[in-house]
């Protein structure tokens, strides 16, 4: 059991009682051997009279480890005299309004609610995290061997969704998934049409855009299961709606033929995108095609300090060279690697630069020297 100082209550008035009980009213709260100050907040009534019900949320003066279904007695502060008891409906509640319709009706299910009712009204309540078993064994002082068949029940009826990982397994109720998955496929659609040359969102974006609050593992288990189900697609990083693939149209041809004619006129003296001459085409268009083509491999990018761009297949050019260098020598330098491509310093730098990143060399000593990588 998880201790709590605030819960949730069905309280009934003595009927010989002299007393009423109003809202905020300082009592004595009794339940096994346990005696704590308490006030009871009023959830659906003003007041209580002699024979009447209601529900409340008790705020306690301590912490006290109660679970659902414990039955307690209240007194008058002073004098100390006894009023009424009631049952526990939930142990460790969020802060409630008074009069609040859907808090009302929440416990009235407890109330009256199986097992199963109440952890679906938990796990209803964690739409923005989903809920883990071992917590919700904690909210309704069960252990996670008395949940499993309700829990399995309310999976097999629909009701939630549950991700088993390795530590643990995570519910969802399906009224929660299904406003996510409206609200995540409405904007994937707009996205796509603004942005018709990117794959689509990155994930990392969309957890934390719509889930933050929800562990990473947990959400990408959802993600995962919707591309199963052929909702969404995914790839590298990038959610898009299932059948999506960026735009193969007039105009990325164009702009296609464009920098690519560019970059190979220039050949082993890179270029940065600045100096790309981007003609009509609009700045953020043709960097939504510039890094189409690099994720197709058709273009690198290339340099550490500097970013420059070129063909994939100068590259791959590059790369050969320096290995049959590497079959005769033991050492490459930049200034080698200029006059082996014609070309300047900074282009060479970038050059190496790349043939590090691919794993064709490594650094060994000096900045400007490099080995075989093996």
């Amino acid at each position: 059991m998880k201790n709590t100082d605030r819960s949730d209550v069905s309280i009934r008035v003595l009927k010989d009682s002299e007393r009423i009980l109003t809202n905020r009213e300082r009592l004595h709260f009794f339940t096994g051997t346990s005696e704590i100050l308490c006030r009871a907040v009023l959830l659906n009534e003003d007041e209580l009279g002699p024979g009447e019900t209601g529900l409340a949320q008790l705020l306690l003066e301590e912490e006290i480890a109660v679970k659902r279904g414990d039955r307690f007695v209240i007194r008058f502060y002073s004098p100390l005299e006894t009023i009424g008891g009631g049952v526990i409906l939930e142990p460790n509640p969020t802060k409630k309004k008074r009069f609040n319709e859907a808090s009302i009706d929440e416990l009235k299910r407890k109330e009256s609610g199986s097992l199963a009712d109440i952890c679906e009204l938990h796990i209803k309540e964690h739409g923005d995290t989903m809920l883990a078993q071992s917590e919700l064994a904690k909210l309704t002082s069960h252990t996670r061997e008395e949940l499993v068949p309700y829990l399995d029940a309310l999976v097999e009826e629909g009701v939630v969704l549950a991700f088993p990982l390795r530590k643990d397994t995570y519910y969802w109720h399906k009224d929660s998934e299904f406003l996510l998955r409206q609200d995540l496929s409405r904007d994937l659609k707009r996205f796509h049409a603004k942005f018709p040359y990117r794959h689509g969102m990155k994930t990392a974006e969309v957890h934390i855009s719509y889930m933050k609050k929800a562990k990473a593992n947990v959400f990408d288990a959802y993600l995962s299961r919707m591309v199963e189900q052929g909702i969404f697609g995914m790839e590298e990083g990038y959610l898009f709606l299932a059948g999506f693939a960026p735009a193969h149209d007039e105009t990325y041809e164009k702009v296609r033929e464009l920098l690519e004619s560019q970059m190979e006129k220039a050949g082993f003296e890179l270029l940065r995108f600045s100096e790309l001459n981007l003609e009509k085409y609009p700045e953020d268009t043709v960097l939504d095609l510039l890094q189409l083509l690099i994720e197709e491999k058709e273009v690198v990018k290339a340099g550490l300090e500097i970013e420059m761009v070129t063909l994939a297949s100068l590259m791959m050019e590059a790369r050969e060279k320096v290995e049959a260098y590497f079959a005769e020598n033991d050492l490459i330098t930049i200034a080698q690697i200029r006059d082996m491509f014609a070309t300047n310093r900074k282009s060479a730098k970038s050059i190496l630069e790349y043939l590090d990143t691919i794993k064709v060399t490594k650094k060994l000593g000096a900045e400007t020297e490099r080995v075989a990588y093996r």
